[in-house]
């Protein structure tokens, strides 16, 4: 063999070898620690990812213990919404100062037990066809469906809205009925503070009428000698009388509840 094909072969062992080192460094030095710093590049985006979540609740809970007092005005006004228990001897309390407040006289409360929270069925889609159903059922003359069943006015009470935490386990309504008599802008005043004051009722039925009234029960009186004794005081002045409806709600279990009949039986022995 002549020393030209040697040199050749050991150039060519050379560079055969430098190959293998090269891949043998890639494969077993190299290529490890870049996978290495791929899963810390990973795991340090993971941890950055879970510190800004982190500092985001501590950033909220700061806000909300700067903002204390206002959560709990907050709170203190959504616990006398919806109380914890039924609360009836309040709310009666409360009916009584709107009279005052209001001119209007209470002839008659009505209160029924608890009665667990049904949320209300999911509005079924209209078919595009517009026969008003989506499976062929049959609707009648209103557009209802007929062989649907017919909910009951608690679950009216209860509304469309759903939520994760409120259920009949631990949510209740109370229905409530009223009957007042007076002016009607007294009684118009009457309603509209039952829906804005600091317990939260649902009135769902309201039915006004004009009360009869004594031609002579506010006429001029007079004695044996002619005197007027009682002038006439605004004889002709109209009184109505007023049927209210409507619900209550409290988060209570209505089966554990205890009788609001009881309640009013207390309500009524401290003199209400």
């Amino acid at each position: 063999m002549s020393m030209t094909s040697r040199n050749r072969l050991w150039v060519i062992g050379s560079v055969a070898a430098m190959v293998v080192i090269l891949l043998l460094a890639w494969f077993i030095g190299i290529q490890p620690q870049l996978s290495s710093l791929q899963a810390l590049q990973a795991q340090q985006q993971a941890i950055d990812a879970q510190n800004a979540r982190e500092q985001a609740v501590l950033d909220q809970l700061q806000a909300d213990a700067d903002d204390a007092d206002q959560l709990e005005a907050e709170w203190q006004t959504a616990s006398a919404s919806v109380p914890d228990g039924t609360g009836v001897p309040a709310f009666i309390n409360q009916l009584y100062a709107l009279q005052t407040s209001t001119g209007v006289t209470i002839e008659r409360i009505t209160v029924s037990d608890a009665a667990p929270f049904v949320a209300a069925a999911p509005a079924v889609p209209v078919d595009a066809s517009g026969d008003g159903t989506t499976d062929g059922s049959a609707t009648d003359a209103s557009g209802t469906d007929a062989s649907a069943p017919t909910g009951t006015s608690t679950d009216a009470a209860a509304g469309a809205a759903t939520s994760t935490t409120l259920d009949a386990s631990n949510f209740a309504t109370l229905q409530i009925g009223i009957e007042v008599s007076g002016e009607y802008s007294a009684i118009l005043e009457f309603v509209h503070g039952l829906q804005s004051g600091a317990r939260l009722m649902l009135v769902n039925e309201v039915e006004v009428s004009t009360a009869a009234i004594d031609p002579n029960a506010a006429a001029a009186v007079y004695d044996e000698s002619g005197e007027l004794v009682a002038p006439s005081e605004d004889a002709a002045a109209p009184s109505h009388q007023a049927r209210i409806g409507g619900f209550i709600f409290s988060l209570v279990n209505a089966d554990e509840a205890a009788s609001t009949q009881s309640d009013l039986g207390a309500d009524q022995a401290a003199g209400q």
